[in-house]
């Protein structure tokens, strides 16, 4: 019962990673509710380098499914939480920049429930560091 009521209060905010506020991101806006993050930043990497370096991340924490779209620098991956089973749709958009940069937006949502007890964000972190650790 106690996990229940924690999961509605604690969850993963749009503001726990603050994303480079000079770029827009394509996605729509998160739910009110404490279980969706969105992240932008841009890199000083080429787009293709960078999206080849974030689906390998992506595979790195095993998905339930991974949808990679190397011509429109997309990737739609489903993680599923072992516990409840619950599914996590995550979503990367990679557009080109100025240069030889690259704009990056991720997207981690919980598909039910009002809390995700932090798992989207701390999603989105690992798979940034890991991301920065092969840049």
């Amino acid at each position: 019962m106690a996990l229940l009521i924690l999961s509605f209060l604690i969850g993963s905010r749009p503001g726990d990673l603050p994303s480079d506020t000079t770029l827009t991101h394509p996605f729509a806006p998160c739910p009110e509710s404490p279980n969706c993050i969105i992240y932008s930043r841009t890199f000083d990497v080429a787009p293709e380098v960078l999206y080849q370096i974030s689906l390998d991340a992506i595979h790195h924490y095993s998905p339930h499914s991974v949808e990679p779209d190397s011509q429109s620098l997309q990737i739609k991956a489903v993680f599923r939480i072992a516990l409840f089973g619950f599914k996590d749709d995550l979503s990367i958009i990679i557009k080109p920049g100025s240069e030889s940069r690259s704009e990056f937006h991720i997207k981690s949502a919980s598909r039910v429930g009002h809390g995700d007890l932090g798992v989207n964000r701390r999603r989105v972190q690992r798979i940034m560091n890991l991301i920065n650790k092969n840049l």
